[in-house]
């Protein structure tokens, strides 16, 4: 089940802060509204191979998921569209299958680490991360801004309710006997070729659990 969050971390809580960042030079004044499409030019990200990894953890559950997930996968679509949507830079994409029916701790689905052989690290955490970042934020001084630009009342407040009911739909909480899905979100778009390890922390408090190759 989906459990109501009572402390999210601080970057996450500002999802629904009522303060707009500073315009940056050369952007419009307050209240002139500029298209969604002009809010940020991205080039879409390299493609790296994709392979499945999973683990079962200390308590149990079994984690399994793609690494990294297609953006063409029916779990993260309406969220990539979304992206495209507000202008904002690619991401790669986790979408993790949480088996905890045998499991004897609840799951938080944290943070997953993928290294190469260089020692580059890959973060991926949850998804309403990436949502925060993307959504506009409102001042009762500037209105609705994204990205430093002003939007109008109209478009300013549809993409944040559509951000918001993407956010809602978030979830990393698996408790006991449940198995559901799980998506995270990196802001490193291109990935390298091939990972040599791959580290999953199953919950807030807890460390970190290897994950293999499933093949």
């Amino acid at each position: 089940m989906k459990q109501l969050r009572m402390a999210l971390p601080a970057f996450v809580l500002l999802l629904t802060a009522c303060s707009a960042p500073a315009p940056v030079q050369g952007s419009p004044t307050a209240g002139a509204a500029v298209p969604v499409a002009d809010l940020l030019s991205v080039t879409a990200p390299g493609a790296v191979p994709a392979e499945p990894y999973g683990l079962t953890t200390a308590s149990g559950a079994r984690i399994t998921f793609t690494l990294p997930t297609p953006v063409t996968d029916p779990a993260v679509a309406a969220i990539d569209a979304y992206r495209a949507k507000v202008g904002a830079a690619p991401v790669s994409y986790l979408v993790a299958d949480v088996d905890n029916r045998a499991g004897t701790a609840p799951v938080n689905l944290y943070t997953v680490n993928a290294f190469n052989e260089e020692g580059r690290q890959s973060t991926f955490t949850s998804v309403a991360d990436a949502l925060h970042s993307w959504a506009p934020t409102f001042s009762y001084d500037f209105g609705w801004s994204m990205n430093g630009k002003s939007l109008d009342e109209e478009q300013g407040a549809a993409l944040k309710r559509e951000a918001n009911n993407l956010y809602n739909a978030d979830i990393t909480d698996v408790d006991t006997a449940e198995r559901t899905t799980v998506i995270l979100a990196s802001p490193d778009a291109e990935l390298p070729t091939e990972f040599t390890r791959v580290a999953v922390q199953p919950s807030v408090t807890g460390g970190e659990e290897e994950a293999h190759p499933l093949r």
